[in-house]
């Protein structure tokens, strides 16, 4: 059997797991609220209307942040490695794969249909990824300071303070952190805030709070760059995040 297994998850409070891996590759999908995946390499979040995908044996903890309903789909190993992504990959639902996951998961105890999950592993392989994610480095120094970052997102230490800290010249610090991310640090900086900012607003954090606490000067400077990212406030964002899936999942 490629589908092993289907679990319909609900939890009322903020919950963590520990970084684990399994031999089965998980599909998961966020029906509402939020969840943020942690790997070596990467921080995610998932937002209602996403679903994700954990291939086989890779290590990663979950986060959840406050009420969230969602479904987890388990797919043998030889299945998982040789028709589903290699890496990690969070999509948004569209219709067709809300379909075929609702229809899978309604099906799954009775009969198993092989062209529903290939048709699946073809969508999944086809929809572009998200990106509401941060990548970390791999330099020991450099993760440090990210670390640091994600635990005090409002630290307002400049280039040459962290360079300091971490012992290592500005110039260095910039051109590393940029090779082994991608990104530049006032970029990877800025996805950050944006993401913890996510978590804390579907924990219940006032958006005042989150905006202090992600260290803007302002509310105003916050729904602004919140605006920029994902085209709507942060008051309509909380508004679509619970009602986001429930046109696609009805159980």
């Amino acid at each position: 059997m490629d589908l092993l297994d289907v679990r319909h998850l609900v939890h009322n409070a903020l919950e963590n797991s520990s970084p684990h891996a399994h031999s089965q590759g998980q599909l998961f999908l966020v029906h509402s609220g939020l969840v943020s995946v942690v790997t070596k390499n990467q921080h995610w979040v998932m937002p209602s209307g996403c679903v994700g995908w954990v291939p086989p044996q890779m290590l990663h903890g979950a986060t959840v942040h406050g009420d969230m309903r969602g479904t987890s789909m388990y797919f043998s190993e030889d299945f998982s490695r040789k028709k589903m992504p290699t890496e990690l990959k969070v999509v948004r639902t569209s219709p067709l794969l809300a379909s075929l996951l609702a229809e899978i998961s309604e099906h799954q105890c009775h009969q198993q249909n092989p062209a529903y999950i290939a048709v699946l592993a073809d969508v999944l392989h086809r929809l572009p990824a998200q990106t509401l994610f941060v990548p970390m480095p791999v330099d020991p120094r450099l993760l440090r300071m990210a670390q640091a970052l994600l635990k005090q997102p409002d630290d307002e230490t400049n280039l040459d303070g962290w360079a300091e800290k971490i012992g290592m010249s500005r110039r260095t610090l910039t051109r590393r952190f940029q090779q082994e991310t991608g990104w530049s640090i006032g970029q990877w900086r800025q996805q950050m805030r944006l993401l913890l900012a996510l978590e804390k607003l579907s924990a219940g954090l006032p958006v005042t709070t989150v905006a202090l606490d992600m260290g803007y000067q302002s509310v105003s400077a916050f729904i602004k760059v919140f605006r920029q990212y994902l085209a709507c406030t942060p008051k309509a964002w909380l508004e679509q995040s619970g009602t986001a899936a429930q046109s696609y999942f009805t159980k």
